[in-house]
């Protein structure tokens, strides 16, 4: 991982949107098309304190895990115009 190539940013939202637009537990989420992380993560919490049967809470981690995946991806490959 010390590799010089390894910090260079060679995504975009975009990316983000078509990886999340692809796990299915995101798929249907406000805030994957177009990226929009923090719409992404309120539907995700909303889900969670929303969850009545195992199979609901189950889902909503999933999500949450796909998230933080995602977050990752984003904050080590993804470009930010600032």
């Amino acid at each position: 991982m010390s590799s010089p190539d390894f910090k260079k940013r060679v995504l975009s939202d975009d990316d983000l949107s078509l990886i999340a637009s692809e796990v299915p537990a995101l798929a249907e989420l406000r805030g994957v098309r177009p990226w929009n992380r923090d719409k992404l993560w309120a539907d995700v919490l909303d889900a969670l304190i929303e969850a009545r049967t195992k199979n609901e809470r189950a889902g909503a981690q999933q999500a949450v895990g796909a998230i933080q995946v995602l977050d990752a991806i984003d904050r080590l490959f993804v470009r930010h115009h600032r």
